[in-house]
């Protein structure tokens, strides 16, 4: 599990890939970026981040715990840029970067403290998955069991949990550039409902986002 030094600085440096690259998504996503200025660009991305936050811990089946990615790609570390976030109905997402010649990664979803109920592991051996592979059943009361992802070429991957009814699977995406994915989409709903509620609205969440913005360093658990 263990990395080398630059290995880790690695990580260190793309940590913050994740989500920077989650703006960069929400600034596409909402068109032309030109009629805004910075303030108002990240005051859309931390109020649509906020929600996104808040609507994984309104899940019940995450028991009112934040729910990390934690694998290789982070060294199964508690950080702030590998929460999940509710993006669609039932779907809770997070992104990280990757690299093929690392493969393949293990990981696993689960709280700060591993803790059984949201400890999600396979349900089923062998869970290796792959570019195009079928999503994989998880087991919320998991203890070793990692699931396996080869990257077939470097970037930012999506790792999702997704439920149907109270089952979850997970589904691992590779971001394509320039492309709208089924989480983008969702995202650019958000932001245009945020840019219809009018500029004295606006007004008065910019001040409240910017009290409320998420940081990218790690949490300190």
């Amino acid at each position: 599990m263990g990395f080398d030094q630059n290995a880790m600085k690695w990580h260190q440096v793309t940590s913050l890939v994740a989500t920077v690259s989650l703006g960069a998504v929400l600034l596409t996503a909402c068109g032309s970026t030109e009629e805004l200025s910075v303030a108002e660009q990240d005051t859309v991305i931390a109020e649509t981040e906020t929600k996104a936050q808040e609507g994984a811990l309104a899940n019940p089946l995450f028991m009112g715990r934040v729910i990390y990615l934690r694998g290789e790609m982070n060294d199964y570390g508690v950080q702030r840029p590998y929460r999940l976030r509710e993006f669609a109905p039932n779907t809770y997402c997070t992104l990280a970067p990757l690299r093929s010649d690392w493969s393949p990664y293990r990981f696993k979803f689960a709280d700060d403290k591993w803790t059984a109920g949201t400890n999600f592991g396979y349900a089923v051996p062998p869970a290796v998955m792959r570019q195009g592979s079928s999503r994989v059943l998880l087991n919320p009361n998991s203890r070793f069991e990692e699931v396996r992802y080869e990257p077939a070429q470097d970037g930012i991957y999506r790792f999702c949990i997704e439920y149907e009814d109270t089952v979850p699977y997970v589904t691992v995406t590779h971001l394509e550039d320039g492309k709208l994915t089924t989480m983008d989409e969702v995202l650019k709903a958000e932001i245009e409902r945020e840019f219809a509620v009018g500029p004295a609205t606006t007004a008065t969440a910019t001040t409240s986002a910017a009290a409320t913005a998420p940081s990218v360093e790690d949490e300190d658990e």
